[in-house]
């Protein structure tokens, strides 16, 4: 195997447990734009971000029940879906909270979209908030079934996949 093979191939970090670095049903991953990774661990109730080799940097519990989405911002701030407390928290890089957004149903995935807009996908719809002010936003206009997953396009818009109508749907840009 050449140097560039083994380079290829995936890195892996972590095992089963509760303990630093390890995971109980890790869910969503983020990268942050210091190449930091962070995954929602679900069954540990807690945010852990890694280096890209798999050093522990920072961990986010105490408040979390079933976080199952991440997102961070250019700024660092981080974006938790707190699926079992029904709202999602930011939190600061250092770990402080700033702020929740919350009448939520079943958060499950965050992103932000080229505005800095949060949006999230909540059991039948794509809830969005006003990350500077917290503030509640109109819905995405199409209903969607069961989103689970979504990024932003780099233009405004966000991609959301759609498990339950077997798709994936784009939602341009919308102030």
């Amino acid at each position: 195997m050449t140097s560039s093979e083994a380079a290829a191939l995936p890195q892996a970090f972590g095992g089963p447990g509760a303990g630093p670095g390890q995971f109980r049903a890790p869910s969503g991953i983020a990268v942050d734009a210091r190449g930091r990774v962070w995954v929602a661990d679900t069954g540990n109730d807690r945010v852990q971000a890694f280096t890209r080799d798999g050093a522990l940097v920072r961990v986010l519990a105490g408040r979390l029940r079933a976080p199952e989405g991440v997102a961070v911002d250019a700024a660092g701030n981080v974006y938790v879906a707190d699926t079992g407390n029904r709202r999602v928290v930011q939190f600061s890089w250092q770990g402080g909270f700033v702020r929740e957004f919350g009448d939520l149903t079943r958060p499950r995935g965050v992103a932000l979209d080229h505005e800095g807009r949060l949006l999230v996908d909540d059991t039948g719809r794509v809830a969005r908030f006003d990350t500077r002010t917290g503030a509640a936003l109109p819905d995405t206009a199409e209903p969607i079934s069961s989103p689970r997953d979504m990024a932003d396009d780099g233009a405004g818009g966000v991609w959301v996949a759609e498990p339950g109508n077997h798709r994936i749907v784009h939602f341009g840009a919308s102030g």
